[in-house]
């Protein structure tokens, strides 16, 4: 299985230009999120999304990282996606808690939200039936 990464929509836009997924790291606090992003391998799946508990989790977009090398100056990391679905889907029904859906980025690991974001990939992306 493919890692699912979660990136905040506040750069939505920009992301989806360019074809990169970029995180900033001058700030020192985030150290965890630039080694997690730094974690990133050519062909998982990134998604960019927006949440708040009132509206649930929507996605905006899902791509597929087509590196594992990470191109980094001063201020940021960034990694190149093919971004292969825009849209907005409405992920409501959780098997648990979302914890971390509200984090700027993050892996994620629920497998009700890992299924829904596959199956907005094309055809070739998307898992088998049995799975």
């Amino acid at each position: 299985m493919t890692a699912v990464f979660g990136i905040d929509a506040q750069d939505a836009e920009t992301f989806l230009t360019r074809g990169f997924v970029c995180v900033d790291k001058t700030n020192e606090k985030d150290g965890a999120v630039l080694n997690t992003f730094r974690s990133i391998r050519a062909d998982d799946i990134i998604f960019i999304k927006e949440f708040t508990p009132q509206s649930g989790l929507q996605v905006k977009a899902a791509g597929v990282a087509l590196s594992g090398y990470a191109n980094e100056d001063d201020s940021e990391v960034c990694i190149p996606v093919e971004w292969v679905w825009r849209g907005e889907k409405l992920i409501e029904e959780f098997d648990e808690k979302c914890s971390r859906c509200g984090d700027r980025f993050y892996e994620e690991n629920n497998i009700t939200v890992q299924r829904e974001i596959m199956d907005l990939m094309p055809g070739k992306l998307q898992l088998p039936e049995e799975w």
